[in-house]
């Protein structure tokens, strides 16, 4: 195959958590639910309230009353391009992973725990939809898939 001389890659996306809002009002959020996160230095396992909304994935360790404010999340991932996510098949059950980068560029990973199979799963398909942005979902949804 050959290469157009012209051609530069793109950098790869990060996810920088500086364009995250300060505030969520609860009709922002596309999805919310309790799961367990593993820790990133020391492997414990702790309950975290996974919020997910058009441009986030958050997580927080108790639910608000009203708005979520993002200074209290203890993760904040940007989606786009470069966050994967998938689901994990090991003996621990209901397992899913979100990669990504972090507003320093390193690359993390963030391994969740669900209630459920279907949870789980139900996790993996919003966050992907989610990737994409809410102009091109819209805009592909009033288009026939051939």
């Amino acid at each position: 195959a050959q290469v157009c001389p012209a051609f530069v890659p793109p950098p790869p996306v990060m996810t920088i958590t500086s364009q995250c809002p300060k505030r969520i009002a609860p009709e922002q959020v596309l999805e919310q639910g309790w799961v367990m996160k593993e820790s990133k230095h020391m492997q414990h396992w702790r309950q975290r309230l996974l919020v997910l909304t058009d441009t986030h994935l958050l997580t927080f360790v108790e639910e608000p009353k009203g708005e979520f404010k993002t200074r209290k999340a203890t993760e904040k991932i940007r989606l786009g391009f470069g966050v994967q996510v998938q689901a994990l098949l090991t003996d621990k059950e209901h397992l899913f992973m979100v990669s990504f980068r972090d507003a320093r560029g390193e690359s993390r990973r963030l391994k969740l725990q669900a209630a459920s199979d279907e949870a789980r799963d139900g996790w993996v398909h919003q966050i992907n939809r989610a990737k994409i942005p809410a102009r091109v979902r819209v805009f592909t949804a009033e288009q026939p898939v051939y």
